[in-house]
């Protein structure tokens, strides 16, 4: 018989803090760069509609666990009350193939994806950048910004847009602040007090905005994060002033877009994984219009552990093309599940 530790949303939000979960992405995007992580093959599905599903799954060697996540996006379900993403984790023993956890999807999902972006702005975005746009008010915009927070040290101005809906930017930015707070409360302070005290000082200090002219934001802001199911063109690349850091969040399936293809021809374009994000992907868009080629895109893992893959020019223009992968589904899954043991925490399911 084997034991299995189910981990709900509220219990992945209380044993996950945003700064270890940065880390454990971090590493594993090193591990997939040396290798010894493998991904399977991705598999995507529209369902009709505003709605479509994906299975990311692989190896993370370190960790000794292998598994997969199921994530299905119905985006009419707000009208009806119900949580957009739905999902599960299933996380197994390389060593015995034992299952021995399943995972809320959702709640993973939030911090690992803001991680990713993390990541990536610690790298190569302007430390001493002030102000951040997040495009898209969703699910993801909260840990986007989170995350943000914790490795841009001097962002004072975070401006939120819905390029479908201005009143929705006000709306979010208005409760913004009290929404990190409560994601704060359950997370870092019960794991770290030392962040917590950081970062509630970082929060005391930042002015949230709602702001229904892009073009005006993005000329302003010098770290920019796009998470949103847009088809069409967002940004124009006119738009950036110089030394400005994307993170192209939005885009997991082929036909989504949401930067000017034209921005990669003077940008350094890095990704999670080339030939996934050559398919389904931001650069997907320059790859088919012929601005780029895939061996022109660097890899995040490469890039962490090869400086001279870094920026090269305080003035460039960087983009980070998020667009998920199972190995950082993985981390977030592993370290919630040791943290769930070591403090008792999960329901013990007998299968």
């Amino acid at each position: 018989m084997t034991q299995v530790t189910m981990l709900s949303a509220s219990q992945i939000s209380h044993l996950l803090d945003m700064p270890a979960v940065i880390d454990a992405v971090a590493d594993a995007y090193k591990e997939k760069a040396n290798h010894p992580a493998t991904l399977w093959p991705m598999v995507y599905e529209q369902l009709g509609g505003e709605a479509d599903m994906d299975i990311r799954s692989g190896v993370l060697a370190s960790k000794h666990v292998f598994g997969s996540k199921l994530l299905a996006w119905f985006g009419e379900n707000a009208k009806r009350g119900l949580p957009e993403l739905n999902g599960l984790v299933n996380l197994y023993s390389s060593d015995t193939g034992e299952p021995v956890a399943v995972l809320n999807a959702t709640a993973l999902t939030g911090f690992r994806t803001g991680a990713a972006g993390a990541v990536a702005s610690r790298l190569l975005a302007n430390p001493d950048a002030t102000t951040l746009l997040v495009v898209g008010t969703g699910n993801q915009a909260p840990y986007q910004i989170m995350a943000q927070l914790c490795v841009l040290p001097k962002v004072t101005q975070v401006l939120l847009a819905n390029p479908r809906n201005a009143k929705k930017a006000q709306a979010a930015a208005a409760q913004m602040s009290m929404t990190l707070e409560k994601l704060l409360s359950q997370t870092i302070r019960a794991t770290n007090s030392v962040v917590a005290g950081l970062i509630d000082h970082r929060l005391s200090e930042v002015e949230f905005t709602g702001v229904n002219d892009l073009p005006a934001a993005v000329q302003r802001s010098q770290v920019i994060v796009t998470a949103t199911p847009a088809t069409k063109l967002l940004i124009q690349a006119d738009w950036l002033q110089p030394g400005t850091h994307l993170n192209a969040i939005g885009a997991d399936m082929e036909g989504k877009q949401e930067l000017d293809a034209k921005l990669f021809q003077r940008a350094q374009v890095y990704t999670d994984d080339v030939p996934q994000a050559s398919e389904v992907g931001e650069i997907q868009n320059p790859i088919k219009a012929g601005v780029i080629k895939p061996e022109q895109v660097a890899e995040i893992g490469n890039a962490l552990l090869d400086p001279t893959l870094g920026r090269h020019d305080a003035n460039a223009i960087t983009i980070f093309d998020s667009t998920g992968i199972a190995l950082q589904d993985l981390a977030a899954a592993n370290l919630a599940f040791v943290r769930a043991k070591e403090q008792g925490v999960g329901t013990q399911v007998d299968l």
